[in-house]
């Protein structure tokens, strides 16, 4: 397995301003990883033949990141290029991906395609990650999801099924997906507690066989609590023994928008009060797409939980499931 970050770190200054490195692993194309010796900023390169077409990439750009086409004398070269160095380990999450979708590529329109894909994909994730650190509803969805990793540790879950199976990070409509099984996560720490529910796909039950619905209760606390911070830590310990579980739950953290710059904003300590688990079935009250007029859409609306009680089941239903 290529990684990017590994030949950045290993370049040094040859006197050039752009440092080059062929990956030598993608046999069929001519790709580098630069490194601009005068800044430090990081480079993709995609280098192509002259009968490639080359598309207007000005809505590819997204922030951080220029994308822009340079003409040789023989070739374009696609450049992908960071503007902002806080931005390193993200970026090399990013092109990473690119090389894991090239890598098999024996065209360089193939790979073209491939790679303006990825940044597309990398340009909506971009755009809904917030770079001066998680807000308050955002710190309380991340812990929910994280009281539920937890939870699924604790009950000899394997720790890679449940990172394949965390699509929030990917902004996915439910927080979980396990083959046709999805669970959508919620954490509360009002007095009157209810359900909110911010899109009009989270309930949505389509290509799933089941959706759980699984609700925790809470309330602030000054001392021996639990903060996002310490669930982070604990999960963290949890995996430490696999590198790449390790990793790939790092990764996961920094595309939510987790980082460690700004952990002094996350330690509000919360103790737990209750847990609950609906069965999200056909005449669970809710709004799904195929309910409302096309031209409506990002739907929320709040469900009072006396109105969905027969619908809790037992946890252990959810882990039998998973």
């Amino acid at each position: 397995m290529i990684n990017i970050k590994t030949i950045w770190d290993s370049q040094k200054p040859t006197g050039d301003i752009i440092i080059k490195t062929k990956i030598d692993d993608i046999p069929y194309l001519n790709c580098y990883a630069a490194t601009n010796h005068i800044t430090g900023q990081h480079l993709f390169i995609l280098s192509v033949s002259k009968t490639v077409e080359i598309p207007e990439l000005k809505n590819y750009r997204f922030r951080g990141v220029e994308i822009f086409p340079i003409e040789l004398e023989n070739a374009f070269e696609l450049n992908i290029y960071l503007l902002d160095n806080d931005l390193k380990d993200i970026f090399s999450l990013f092109i990473q991906n690119v090389l894991e979708d090239i890598f098999d590529c024996v065209t360089e329109n193939e790979a073209l395609t491939k790679t303006l894909n990825v940044i597309a994909k990398w340009k909506k994730l971009f755009d809904k990650i917030n770079f001066n650190g998680l807000n308050n509803e955002q710190q309380k969805g991340l812990i929910g999801e994280l009281l539920f990793f937890n939870y699924l540790l604790d009950n000899h879950k394997s720790a890679t099924n449940i990172l394949n199976a965390w699509t929030g990070a990917d902004f996915e409509d439910k927080d979980f997906t396990f083959g046709t099984t999805g669970i959508e996560v919620k954490f509360t720490s009002a007095k009157t507690p209810k359900v909110t529910v911010s899109s009009e796909r989270q309930l949505d039950t389509q290509n799933l066989n089941e959706l759980f619905l699984i609700l925790y209760t809470a309330e602030e606390v000054k001392e021996n609590g639990f903060s996002l911070n310490s669930l982070v830590e604990q999960i963290r310990q949890k995996i430490s023994d696999s590198e790449e579980e390790l990793k790939f739950f790092n990764e996961r953290l920094l595309l939510i928008g987790y980082f460690e710059d700004d952990k002094a904003h996350y330690n509000k300590t919360y103790s737990l009060k209750k847990t609950f688990v609906f069965a999200v079935t056909s005449d669970f009250p809710k709004i799904i797409k195929s309910q409302i007029p096309l031209s409506i859409y990002n739907v929320s609306y709040s469900i009072e939980l006396s109105a969905i009680e027969r619908f809790i089941v037992d946890a252990e239903t959810v882990l039998q499931k998973i």
